[in-house]
């Protein structure tokens, strides 16, 4: 059997090694190159990890207890063998070490991402909720007290009426119609303003028109 430790032979299987590795991890950087990438960042990278992963053909073929680097000293066709190895190994190696490192960074950005979903849903939910508060008020039904008032403002031109003339034409007792009149500025159907001569004048907003559409269709042509 030859010498094995010839420093000519050791050159040459590292020449080899590294060539091959040099060749898969280039290969592996075209497969994998995209148009939001740079081609010579990734060459590097790739060629870098090819060389790394060829190296180690050595301590794999020591586990699987081959002669193929005893061999190739007597019988260099078999260098090819080693070559074409080495090239495999760089070649998906690399490729496979891309994906995991990609889906590493994509975990580490999941947090993040949830805690923004999260915000969004959460938002979505409060939209959603007051939409169905204000749905849910628009079907729910006024009191009397309040239907009169409605009805009292409809009839008149510009919508809006002073309290004294509003309690007159209705005849609600002073105290309901007070808690009437506090609930329906509490809704947002009506507002309260004071005239030139001083004196309070009920108007109705633009969601009490619309609720008057709904309770008295008839009544839209004043507005």
């Amino acid at each position: 059997m030859l010498e094995i430790t010839s420093t000519g032979y050791m050159i040459l299987l590292i020449d080899i090694m590294i060539v091959s590795g040099a060749l898969g991890g280039m290969v592996s950087a075209l497969l994998s190159w995209r148009d939001d990438q740079s081609l010579l960042g990734l060459l590097l990278k790739h060629t870098l990890t090819g060389i790394v992963m060829a190296m180690t053909i050595p301590l794999i073929l020591n586990m699987f207890s081959s002669d193929l680097l005893d061999a190739g000293q007597a019988r260099p066709l078999r260098l090819f063998i080693l070559g074409g190895l080495c090239i495999l190994i760089a070649l998906f190696s690399t490729i496979v070490l891309e994906r995991i490192c990609r889906s590493r960074r994509k975990e580490q950005c999941h947090p993040s991402q949830d805690h923004h979903c999260g915000e969004q849903s959460h938002e979505k939910k409060e939209n959603a909720g007051a939409a169905a508060t204000i749905q849910n008020f628009e079907e729910e039904k006024l009191p009397v007290n309040q239907l009169k008032i409605l009805e009292a403002l409809a009839g008149v031109e510009g919508v809006k009426m002073t309290l004294a003339d509003l309690l007159r034409h209705t005849m609600i007792p002073q105290k309901d119609f007070d808690e009437a009149i506090y609930l329906m500025k509490a809704n947002g159907l009506v507002v309260q303003e004071l005239t030139g001569s001083r004196k309070p004048v009920l108007i109705l907003t633009t969601r009490g028109r619309h609720r008057v559409l709904l309770e008295f269709p008839l009544r839209a042509g004043h507005y």
